[in-house]
């Protein structure tokens, strides 16, 4: 059994980690979510520093995010995170957000662990931590799926890579394509976003440049980032709030 099933965190919202109308952004939220798992993955001993000793790392793969309110400046909002064991190569994690004591969203995430040397994922059997019990609790009733899109795309955005864009591991920080693609989502339109689904497909270093691209059926939009050599680095899903 884990030596901590689950983790709460909380996190007021200050100015910064709110948009211009004073709501908490999306890609702020990407934040408090990687932070809440990266400390209950510590607390449990396969953390950061566990996957280091191991030339290893963890990646987040797919997310999928509902959200049925958001939060404000001053709030408080607390998260709860529990691992859900794996499926296949994919590490699965669960999140509940409340404010109030009122659960306001929900999100289910899958990882992989990558070799440093080769970025190839590791096989999940391979880690002791893996053949524990974990808890059977679900946030979502789904797990985070692959994005496939079959409808033609317009550019809206040509972007490059800055330092500032880089995390510990020297690539792009998830939550950092989630600003990108919601910076093209608010350009054209202003609904909130109510479900938010991503693949991380590739990753981007400094100084490569990217383009971002939209798609749209009745009810969802799908943006995607593509390298200037067409390959795809990550795809997303969106509802807006009705």
């Amino acid at each position: 059994m884990l030596k901590h099933p689950f983790g709460i965190y909380n996190f007021p919202v200050k100015s910064y980690d709110s948009d211009q109308n004073g709501r908490l952004t999306l890609q702020t939220l990407f934040h408090f979510l990687q932070e809440c798992a990266w400390n209950n993955a510590r607390m449990n001993d396969f953390g950061y520093e566990y996957l280091e000793k191991e030339n290893t790392y963890w990646v987040l793969s797919r997310v999928l995010v509902q959200i049925n309110e958001y939060p404000e400046w001053k709030d408080e909002i607390s998260i709860k995170t529990w691992p859900k064991g794996a499926d296949g190569y994919f590490a699965l994690r669960d999140f509940l957000i409340f404010k109030d004591d009122k659960v306001i969203g929900r999100a289910t995430t899958s990882w992989l662990i990558l070799d440093r040397e080769t970025k190839r994922p590791r096989r999940l059997e391979n880690f002791n931590f893996i053949h524990q019990n974990f808890l059977n609790e679900s946030a979502i009733d789904k797990k985070p799926d692959k994005i496939n899109l079959n409808t033609s795309l317009a550019e809206l955005d040509r972007r490059k890579v800055y330092p500032s864009d880089l995390d510990v591991n020297k690539h792009v920080n998830n939550a950092t394509y989630v600003r990108w693609m919601l910076d093209a989502y608010f350009s054209n339109h202003s609904k909130l976003i109510s479900e938010f689904e991503i693949n991380f497909l590739s990753e981007l270093l400094m100084h490569d440049e990217f383009t971002v691209f939209e798609s749209y059926t009745n009810e969802e939009l799908f943006y995607i980032l593509k390298t200037n050599q067409d390959k795809e680095v990550c795809k997303a899903r969106l509802i807006a709030s009705k």
